[in-house]
C-alpha cells in the first residue's frame, strides 16, 4: 500500500513571493545605511525568509512587492531555520551594524506558540526576549534595530554597551509569540519601521518601490536571493508517515530495509492552486509517486510526503520534490542518497 501526500500548515498563511525581488541591486548612489543579516547565513547554515513587512497600514495585508508574504501588522522580517536542532547548532544573533544597546529583555521562557491560552500569555510581549541597538545618525536620519525571539538567558550585551557589525549579541530561541525557529529583525528609521529589501517605510504603495534603496548590503542581498526564497527547507528519509510537527522538533524515525519507506519534503510559502509532486527512484526505478491536489489557499508551511510499506530492494534510492504552478515545473529538488 502506497502512502498518500499529507499536509500541515500554520496559523501564518503567506504567499510565495519567489523571484520577485530577483531584479534588487544596492545604488551606488545611494548615501544611505547598509545593514547585514542579524544571522550568519553563509557557507551551509539553511536561511530562509518567511515573512515579510505589512506594508498595509489598514486592515488588510501588502508586502513591500504587492504579494501577501506577510500577516496583519507585522513590522519585520524573518529569517527562519528549518528545525530546533539547526537553530541549536547555528543560532548566534549579531548586530546588523555599529552601535549602542538601548534595551534588552532575556527572562521569558521558550515555548511554541500552539494554543489561544498561549497568544494571551505572549500579548505585550509577541517580541519574547530581544535586543534594541542605536545606529545613530546616518544621511540625516536616526536608524535602530530590533531583534526578536531570542533564548532565554542567551544575550550576551547589556544597555549601553557599543557593539560592532557582526558582534554575538544573542542566540536565536522560541520566546514570545513564535511558531517556528527564527530571527525576527525590525529596522526603524526616526522611530518609524521601514522595510529592508526597499528602505521604504509601512504605508508606502507597493507598485511605486523603488528597489535600488534596498538597506541591505551587497553580500546580505545576494545571500537571500540566493537561498531565502527557496521552497523545499527540508527533506529526507522516513519509515512512515511524517508532519511538519515531526520535522520542526526533529523526531523523524529513519527508515530500514525492512520497511516502510517514505520520502518527505517540507515548503515554505505557497500559493493558492501550486501542487506538489513527489516521488522515490531506486534501483528498479520507480518505488512509489504521489502527487497533491490544488491548494485551496496560500498556505506558509506544507509537508508533504510519499512512500511504500513494501520493503525497499538493496541499492542507491533519491527523492524528487517538485512544485507545480499555473501548469508549469517552477522549482525540483533531488534528495541526498539513501543506500540499503
Amino acid at each position: 500500500m502506497d502512502y498518500q501526500v499529507a499536509n500541515k500548515t500554520s496559523r501564518l498563511a503567506l504567499a510565495f513571493f519567489a523571484g520577485t525581488v530577483a531584479g534588487i541591486e544596492p545604488s551606488s548612489a545611494q548615501q544611505g545605511p547598509r545593514f547585514d543579516l542579524p544571522i550568519n547565513c553563509a557557507g551551509e547554515i539553511p536561511c530562509f525568509v518567511q515573512n515579510l513587512v505589512d506594508m498595509d497600514i489598514g486592515p488588510g495585508i501588502q508586502d513591500p512587492f504587492c504579494n501577501a508574504a506577510t500577516f496583519e501588522k507585522h513590522k519585520g522580517t524573518d529569517i527562519r531555520l528549518p528545525n530546533i536542532k539547526d537553530m541549536q547548532r547555528w543560532g548566534d544573533i549579531i548586530a546588523m551594524a555599529d552601535g549602542v544597546v538601548t534595551a534588552t529583555r532575556s527572562s521569558m521562557p521558550d515555548h511554541l506558540w500552539e494554543t489561544d491560552a498561549d497568544q494571551k500569555r505572549f500579548k505585550g510581549k509577541e517580541c519574547g526576549n530581544g535586543v534594541a541597538i542605536n545606529h545613530g545618525r546616518i544621511a540625516g536620519s536616526e536608524y535602530s534595530t530590533q531583534y526578536c525571539h531570542m533564548a532565554r538567558g542567551s544575550i550576551t550585551v547589556r544597555s549601553g554597551d557599543r557593539v560592532k557589525r557582526g558582534d554575538k549579541v544573542g542566540r536565536m530561541g522560541l520566546s514570545g509569540a513564535t511558531q517556528f525557529p527564527h530571527i525576527h529583525f525590525s529596522i526603524r528609521r526616526n522611530g518609524k519601521v521601514v522595510d529592508p529589501f526597499t528602505g521604504q517605510p509601512q504605508g508606502v504603495n507597493c507598485q511605486n518601490i523603488d528597489t535600488s534603496t534596498t538597506l541591505f548590503t551587497a553580500p546580505a542581498l545576494k545571500r537571500l536571493k540566493a537561498e531565502g526564497f527557496h521552497n523545499v527547507i527540508e527533506d529526507g528519509f522516513a519509515n512512515g508517515p511524517v508532519d511538519g510537527k515531526q520535522i520542526l522538533i526533529g523526531n523523524i524515525q529513519p527508515p530500514t530495509q525492512a520497511g516502510p519507506f517514505v520520502y518527505f519534503a517540507k515548503f515554505i510559502n505557497l500559493k493558492k492552486g501550486d501542487f506538489i509532486r513527489l516521488n522515490i527512484l531506486g534501483p528498479n526505478g520507480e518505488y512509489a509517486r504521489s502527487q497533491t491536489k490544488p491548494l485551496n489557499r496560500k498556505k506558509s508551511t506544507f509537508t508533504a510526503y510519499v512512500g511504500r510499506k513494501k520493503p525497499p530492494s538493496p541499492g542507491l534510492y533519491r527523492g524528487k520534490a517538485e512544485l507545480i504552478r499555473n501548469g508549469k515545473v517552477i522549482m525540483s529538488h533531488t534528495s541526498k542518497v539513501k543506500s540499503f
